[in-house]
């Protein structure tokens, strides 16, 4: 997916100006916002990951930037959530060693309601320029309960556990898989889809996530 020029800073909503943005997709003020205060520095542990990491925080703008990527058929923010990950894989690519991308799936209904899985926009936009294959590797079983509606940790890590199946014909024995996500919040969700990787013979699965809950 080609990055898409938009006349809206992503992150604020304001005009950007008509002459000299070329591709630009943050006014000024936002673009200074990011480096100095919405990059992620936190280390981050997935149980059974090899490697985890995020490239925000999700708060303020990039909350609601997210959001609208998400839910308001924004899809073409997917170009600008993924020029801020593709440096966090580019500069691990001799560490990581990934032999393919995937990504978090979303139910059938979900999927039909939004039109696309926004994971699946990312891990698309951020494999193809380091010409790394990217294919499906989960699907989500039906009728799933939303995570939010878990009691505590210990509820939302058991239907996270029965809410991910493999996808039929997958073959991921001995490699080394980037799971791409959009936001990490417990860690329930993406801890379940790298067990389940493991199982099906994955040697090494690192994930890649747009955002991440702050621990501050």
């Amino acid at each position: 997916m080609g990055v898409l020029f938009t006349k809206r800073c992503v992150l604020c909503g304001e005009m950007l100006p008509a002459a000299g943005t070329g591709r630009a997709m943050l006014c000024p003020t936002c673009a200074s916002e990011i480096r100095q205060i919405y990059r992620c520095t936190e280390a981050i542990h997935i149980p059974g990951a090899t490697d985890t990491v995020a490239a925000l925080y999700y708060t303020g703008k990039v909350k609601y930037a997210m959001q609208r990527f998400k839910f308001q058929h924004k899809q073409h923010y997917a170009d600008w959530f993924a020029a801020q990950m593709l440096p966090l894989l580019a500069d691990r690519l001799d560490a990581w060693q990934p032999d393919l991308v995937t990504f978090m799936p979303i139910g059938w209904l979900r999927r039909r309601e939004r039109g696309y899985n926004q994971a699946e926009l990312l891990a698309k936009a951020i494999a193809e320029p380091l010409s790394l294959p990217c294919r499906a590797t989960l699907r989500k079983r039906a009728f799933t309960p939303k995570q939010s509606t878990q009691k505590n940790a210990a509820a939302r890590q058991k239907n996270a556990e029965r809410a991910l199946l493999p996808r039929e014909n997958t073959e991921v024995r001995g490699k080394s898989i980037v799971l791409v996500d959009d936001i990490i919040t417990t860690g329930a969700t993406a801890a379940a889809a790298v067990n389940l990787l493991r199982e099906m013979g994955a040697t090494r699965v690192y994930v890649l996530a747009a955002a991440r809950t702050s621990g501050k």
